[in-house]
């Protein structure tokens, strides 16, 4: 089946003190892309106790089996997470996605932790928007806990489109702007405080929504997702397009894990009250 939005990576085993339930990036983006009414595929990796299909049936997926699901325990306490890996799935390549899904419109490529291939990104046809949601790539371990990377202006995986990254995930987060040799627009999340676009046009800075905050994971997912489809259907109008991500990740705070993730009538609706605006 054809997709409007593809999103690759790991689905992720994201440990709570009730059990653990289903995460990763591609889960929070395809579900995101659903509610905003594109056809979503994914491919992935997991062990066969976890069922994406039935956690998400809106997605088509294409699920490459191992022994164990990619893993992760957050720990969040006073506003800043402690994330740690527990166990990690076999990495994806760019041959393993579907040919039937190398020509969607729009490509989000999500690794959690080392779990894609850097190359990924040659894979899709030049009017594909890629987005890449670097955090996997950049991550790195001390003992099983999660520490921000480096960043490397050079980095292989600098394929694609628009570079999503939280300033949690690099040493140095204002040098992320040196990826612009390689990208048109990299994005700068910042939590509650905002975010950032350098484009060719410069740094542009925007302000985060007042959200309710019950659980914040896959915040910066979502944001990736509703930025890339926003981005397509205004032809890359930045203001719009960073209002809508802008509203999309402060409506999915406010509730639970995937079930926060809000559809396009809820976005527009905060949007038309005004809450959104641009800092700067």
């Amino acid at each position: 089946m054809p997709a409007d939005f593809l999103a690759v990576g790991h689905v992720v085993k994201d440990i709570t003190p009730g059990g653990w339930r289903l995460g990763g990036s591609v889960a929070y983006a395809v579900r995101q892309a659903h509610l905003l009414g594109l056809r979503t595929a994914a491919v992935t990796v997991c062990s066969p106790d976890v069922s994406p299909a039935e956690a998400l049936p809106e997605t088509v997926w294409h699920v490459l089996p191992d022994v164990q699901t990619t893993t992760f325990e957050n720990v969040y306490r006073d506003g800043v997470r402690r994330q740690r890996v527990v166990q990690c799935a076999r990495p994806i390549g760019a041959a393993q996605v579907p040919r039937a899904w190398i020509s969607a419109p729009i490509v989000l490529i999500a690794p959690v932790f080392h779990d894609v291939e850097v190359n990924a990104g040659a894979a899709f046809p030049e009017a594909s928007l890629v987005g890449l949601s670097c955090q996997g790539w950049l991550r790195r371990l001390r003992g099983s806990d999660v520490l921000p990377g480096e960043v490397d202006s050079v980095a292989p995986w600098l394929i694609g489109d628009i570079v999503f990254v939280s300033e949690e995930d690099v040493t140095e987060p204002e040098a992320v702007a040196s990826w612009l040799a390689y990208v048109p627009v990299v994005v700068l999340t910042r939590g509650a405080r905002g975010f950032t676009v350098f484009d060719d046009d410069g740094r542009h800075e925007f302000a985060a929504l007042p959200a309710r905050e019950v659980d914040p994971t896959g915040a910066g997912d979502v944001f990736a997702a509703a930025f890339l489809v926003r981005w397509r259907e205004t032809g890359g109008d930045l203001a719009q397009t960073a209002r809508f991500a802008a509203a999309a990740a402060a409506l999915s705070v406010q509730g639970v894990g995937l079930e926060g993730i809000a559809r396009r009538e809820q976005i527009e609706a905060l949007l038309a009250a005004g809450a959104a605006g641009r800092a700067s």
